[in-house]
């Protein structure tokens, strides 16, 4: 086995998890504090317990993957289409490029006073932040996938009859397949983080708003099991969503070594 295999061995990269719930069950112990800063592992344990048992947590959960959801197949859905349209011109590249490049270095948070005074607090304006999010890093990515592929493959479809539709099919979708998928995995990632600052903001329901709620009430192990299952959501959405598709796409094409 090979150093990069064992970097990449599940049980070797739970070391640094399991060293630091080690170091949080030592601290209380050989540090004095107040515990309002940092609760012990076993009341944040029984708070997650707690949050389940009546059904708090549970609901907080479905409603940030519902807005993750709508905004995930908004800005995709409107990004993809017009990402491909803007490769395949280059005169509509070059008159735009400017624009989608001034607006994708606004952060995703900065679009949420605005979101609140369009859609007001609530639903709307976090999944307008996350769509905002999610097509700007789309839409970078499928723009870049198209652009990439060679002139020679275009005159080599074209100079074997291909036209229209089947060029489509048959070279720009699976040319820039392999970038697209990859902007979906970073657009996710970003309508996260961009998720959880709306909520924070402009929710009413959700992880970042459970976990701003407890701010005001110094609830420190509800801030920390709201980062704990934001964290443990992120992995098992990237685990059964992205990875196989790279498995299947990336790594077929030999774009990533082993």
């Amino acid at each position: 086995m090979t150093w990069r295999d064992r970097l990449a061995d599940p049980a070797l990269g739970s070391l640094p998890l399991l060293a630091g719930l080690a170091l949080w069950l030592i601290l209380p112990q050989a540090v004095e504090y107040p515990s309002y800063m940092l609760p012990p592992l076993g009341q944040v344990a029984a708070r997650i317990a707690e949050s389940v048992a009546d059904l708090s947590l549970p609901g907080h959960v479905l409603a940030s993957l519902e807005r993750l959801a709508f905004g995930f197949v908004i800005g995709n859905g409107l990004a993809i289409p017009l990402g491909i349209a803007i490769a395949l011109n280059r005169h509509a590249s070059d008159l735009l490029r400017p624009l989608l490049t001034f607006l994708q270095s606004i952060a995703g948070i900065a679009w949420v006073p605005l979101a609140i005074i369009w859609f007001g607090i609530g639903k709307g304006a976090v999944v307008f932040v996350i769509a905002n999010t999610i097509f700007f890093a789309s839409i970078y990515n499928t723009v870049a996938g198209v652009q990439a592929i060679p002139n020679s493959l275009h005159r080599a479809v074209r100079c074997h009859g291909g036209r229209g539709l089947q060029v489509f099919t048959e070279l720009i979708l699976p040319g820039a397949l392999v970038q697209i998928i990859l902007g979906l995995r970073t657009s996710m990632a970003y309508g996260w983080r961009a998720l959880v600052a709306g909520e924070m903001i402009a929710g009413t329901s959700g992880l970042g708003y459970m976990t701003i709620e407890a701010v005001q009430w110094y609830k420190t192990e509800t801030i920390i099991m709201g980062m704990i299952v934001i964290g443990c959501l992120w992995l098992m959405l990237d685990r059964i969503l992205f990875v196989p598709l790279e498995r299947v796409t990336v790594r077929r094409w030999g774009l990533i070594q082993r």
